[in-house]
């Protein structure tokens, strides 16, 4: 099971994203990253090509107001994520054609492929769950989302 306490830490959370398109939330994702020293500053364009390089691959929208945009980058020591909350909704080209007001943005060490999946796997488990989805909309602190996420997870 993922330690969200340490992945998704009050500090990694976004409560109102600024930007609405596609790439310029990754970015904005991204750089708040480095402005809370889990990645470096340098390395910014580079995640967030690697993550728009995945994304055409294949959309990471998973509908139900879900988007989890990830990328295995070399360089990177541990697994990095970022939770923002979008109340307009960004487009990540879900399979339902809605708008994603959850997105949970995840960086993996390039040769993490196991872990890569297996966080994956629980961050789509945790945020499948609507009744978690709609407190988190309404919840009020980057601490109070934290705290959500964890009991979401010891949930599953």
């Amino acid at each position: 099971m993922i330690n969200f306490r340490h992945l998704i830490s009050p500090e990694c959370i976004i409560l109102q994203l600024d930007k609405t398109e596609h790439e310029e939330v990754v970015l904005e994702m991204i750089g708040h990253l480095a402005e809370i020293g889990k990645i470096a500053s340098k390395d910014c364009y580079r995640y967030s090509q690697a993550v728009m390089e995945r994304e055409s691959q294949t959309g990471t929208g998973l509908g139900a107001g879900i988007a989890i945009p990830h990328a295995r980058v070399p360089g990177l020591k541990e697994e990095v994520a970022v939770y923002g909350r979008s109340e307009e909704g960004v487009d990540f080209e879900s399979p339902d054609q809605g708008l994603a007001h959850h997105v949970c943005l995840l960086l993996v060490p390039e040769d993490g492929a196991s872990n890569h999946l297996k966080i994956l796997r629980e961050l789509a488990k945790v945020f499948s769950q609507a009744d978690l989805r709609k407190k988190i909309r309404s919840a009020q602190s980057a601490e109070e989302i934290s705290e959500l996420l964890c009991i979401g997870a010891a949930d599953l």
